[in-house]
């Protein structure tokens, strides 16, 4: 199951990333 969110990140210094695509893998246990 992989999840695709987009939408405007902040990086570890506070400031927006524009752009980004995370992509989650949830594993069921």
């Amino acid at each position: 199951m992989t999840v695709k969110i987009s939408g405007v990140l902040k990086d570890g210094t506070g400031k927006p990333v524009q752009n980004c695509t995370i992509q989650l893998k949830a594993k069921r246990n």
